[in-house]
């Protein structure tokens, strides 16, 4: 199941000393902003719920998703480990909340291709010019 970031509401967290956005759900990588920052949250196989590793992707143990304003890994990091790193604030917001909490500018929704009926199109006579 995946979330809608521009809707729904995620957690505020900390993590590695930057406030980030947080859900226990998926976030679809095409509907991230332009400049924003997605990775997964991977736990343990034993405990496979509780965040322990920043990565790109999560392959198991998916433990959530962050959603950062601000870049959290270099380029070639593969992980980076977060169990002190990680503080949930308890605080649920919205994109629109987070960024006017953090005096960010808010990105837009991408637009949705409207698909209207298709109407016959009627020939058009030439225009003459000049």
């Amino acid at each position: 199941m995946s979330i809608d970031i521009y809707e729904d509401q995620m957690q505020n967290v900390w993590l590695f000393g930057q406030s980030v956005l947080y859900t226990t759900q998926t976030v679809p990588r095409k509907e991230v902003p332009e400049g924003w920052y997605c990775y997964d949250l991977c736990g343990t196989t034993a405990n496979p719920e509780r965040p322990r590793e920043l990565v790109d992707r999560a392959g198991q143990n998916f433990a959530g998703t962050i959603l950062s304003s601000v870049p959290l890994m270099r380029g070639r990091t593969q992980g980076k480990l977060v169990p002190d790193n990680f503080w949930l604030t308890s605080v649920p917001a919205t994109l629109s909340d987070f960024c006017a909490e953090e005096g960010i500018p808010c990105p837009r929704p991408p637009e949705k291709a409207f698909q209207a009926a298709e109407e016959p199109v009627e020939a058009l006579e030439p225009v003459s010019c000049g």
